[in-house]
C-alpha cells in the first residue's frame, strides 16, 4: 500500500525538481529562486481552492496535470517575468521624508451671519468660540448703510436725471 501512493508522489516530486531546474540556473539565480517561490504560492493556493471546492485532496493524476501546465514555457517565462519585476521594484525607505510635503490642514471656514450659514469665506482659528455679537452687528449695520447710500444715489443720479 505504502509503495501505490510513493511512486506517483515520487514522480511528482520529479516533476518539482524539473521545474526547479528549469526557473534556476545557478546558484546566484535570485530571480529563478523567487520565481520558484511564486510557483510553488500559486501551487499551494491551488490545493488549498482544490480542497475548498472538492471537500478533498487532489489526487497524483490531478496534481501531475497542474504541475504539466506549470511546466509550460509561457507559464515559467511569466513567473520569470513577475520575479524580475519584483526584484527591480524601487525600495520604499520609511526613514526617509516623502517626497512632497502634506499640505497644511485647512482652516475651518466661519461665516458672517454664521447660524445662518451665509458663506463670508474667512477663517477662523477656533469655531468653537461664542460668536463675536456685537462685530455681526456692527457689519450689519455698515451693510444697511450702504444699501441707503446706494438707494440715495441711485435716485439722485437716476430720476433727477
Amino acid at each position: 500500500m505504502a509503495e501505490d501512493t510513493a511512486a506517483p508522489l515520487a514522480a511528482a516530486l520529479q516533476q518539482e525538481r524539473a521545474l526547479l531546474a528549469a526557473l534556476v540556473t545557478g546558484e546566484e539565480d535570485a530571480e529563478g529562486l523567487v520565481a520558484f517561490a511564486l510557483h510553488r504560492r500559486a501551487f499551494l493556493d491551488w490545493i488549498s481552492a482544490f480542497e475548498a471546492s472538492e471537500k478533498r485532496q487532489p489526487d497524483v493524476g490531478e496534481i501531475r496535470l497542474f504541475l504539466l501546465g506549470e511546466t509550460a514555457e509561457r507559464r515559467l517565462a511569466g513567473y520569470r517575468d513577475r520575479a524580475s519585476m519584483m526584484i527591480d521594484a524601487p525600495k520604499i525607505d520609511a526613514s526617509l521624508p516623502p517626497a512632497r510635503p502634506m499640505p497644511p490642514k485647512r482652516q475651518p471656514l466661519r461665516t458672517w451671519f454664521w447660524p445662518w450659514g451665509f458663506s463670508t469665506g474667512f477663517s477662523v482659528v477656533d469655531p468653537n468660540a461664542p460668536m463675536n455679537w456685537r462685530g455681526l452687528f456692527l457689519r450689519l449695520a455698515i451693510l444697511g448703510l450702504a444699501v441707503v447710500v446706494t438707494a440715495l444715489a441711485l435716485r439722485v443720479l437716476v430720476v433727477h436725471s
